[in-house]
């Protein structure tokens, strides 16, 4: 709460004051120095008793509540709430997702799983399925949420490709919502391909009309481009054009993975060798003034969000505005009251003069 007028709260020194020279020792000696109040000093007696006492007492109360009320009345009292009129995000970031077949992949090779040598081949069975929630793709999705979840003012939206690309979800402040929708995010058989160059187009599309004072896409692919009509440097230039920067992380393990051999995900052969093209994704990056970081595990994974967004820091302004309320009318109306009952008890008792 704050005052419109608060220079009124001075005059809480005369209610101060009229309590301190009726109920001070200086007070008293001040007040009857010169001053005879009684014709027979028989009546100082009964100015002594409880009830003379209580109603001296209880009258000067409300005449000072009453003052002390219509002074913060006259001070107008505001009460009120800020709103936000307009925000400024600092960085509006597309998260641009490979969901090709190859990030099915498991690039942690868990030896406790048992195997057999086949063919010059290793093949290791998942009778349980565990190691499905280990893929890359549900690994990435892991970190991807705890990225997500520590953006505060930053806009995110998601944008998913492999054979063709589309989006997922618009650019918005609704982590809850968008950590679920990567929860949902899933390998369609229909979709298999790399299209990276479709997925930095369809990323730049959802943000050409934004106006933050950052906009970036962080490209993940485990991949190279295979299929899509747009060359991978071809959207990079449009991408600079628009003044979006591009981080691209190239994903797996090249010394060894395994790679699922059915449909039922329960046999696996280890596989060598990267499938990455590297070079296209450090041109992606350079064109756009980004960055490119290789991640061989999870941990990598997380590593590398982690120097992304402190690299993608801005600063935030938020204009408020504020809406304020007149409060004096509760102060106005409780001074009448205390105001009316000392009238009242001045009316109804009779002094002892």
């Amino acid at each position: 709460m704050r005052f419109e007028s608060p220079f009124f709260l001075l005059l809480l020194v005369v209610p101060a004051l009229y309590v301190f020279l009726r109920y001070s020792k200086i007070g008293r000696k001040t007040a009857y120095a010169s001053t005879l109040l009684f014709s027979n000093l028989e009546m100082i007696n009964k100015t002594r008793t409880f009830l003379t006492k209580f109603y001296s007492l209880l009258t000067d109360a409300l005449i000072s509540l009453s003052l002390v009320f219509f002074i913060f009345a006259l001070a107008r009292p505001l009460g009120g709430h800020s709103i936000n009129s307009e925000n400024y995000f600092g960085v509006d970031i597309i998260l641009a997702i490979d969901v090709s077949g190859s990030m099915l992949f498991v690039d942690r090779i868990p030896f406790s799983l048992p195997y057999r040598d086949f063919g010059g081949q290793r093949i290791y069975y998942d009778k349980k399925r565990e190691l499905i929630a280990y893929n890359r793709l549900n690994s990435a999705k892991k970190v991807i949420k705890e990225y997500v979840n520590k953006q505060t003012f930053n806009r995110i939206g998601l944008v998913l490709f492999a054979g063709y690309s589309y989006t997922k979800c618009p650019l918005t402040l609704d982590k809850s919502m968008l950590s679920q929708i990567i929860d949902d995010i899933d390998f369609l058989q229909e979709n298999d391909g790399t299209a990276i160059g479709m997925g930095i187009a369809t990323s730049v599309n959802r943000l050409k009309k934004s106006e933050a004072k950052s906009k970036v896409i962080i490209l993940l692919t485990d991949g190279n481009n295979n299929s899509g009509m747009i060359d991978p440097v071809t959207a990079a230039n449009i991408a600079k054009d628009l003044n979006v920067r591009i981080y691209t992380i190239g994903l797996g393990n090249p010394e060894g993975y395994l790679q699922p051999t059915s449909t039922d995900f329960n046999e696996y052969v280890v596989q060598t060798g990267a499938g990455l093209d590297e070079k296209i994704l450090q041109a992606i990056a350079d064109t756009t003034d980004g960055k490119f970081y290789r991640a061989y595990d999870p941990d990598s994974l997380r590593k590398i969000y982690a120097d992304i967004d402190q690299l993608e820091k801005s600063k935030i302004e938020v204009k408020r505005r504020i809406l304020y309320k007149e409060n004096f009318l509760p102060f106005l109306i409780a001074g009448f009251v205390f105001f009316l009952a000392y009238l009242a008890l001045s009316s109804l008792v009779i002094k002892i003069p």
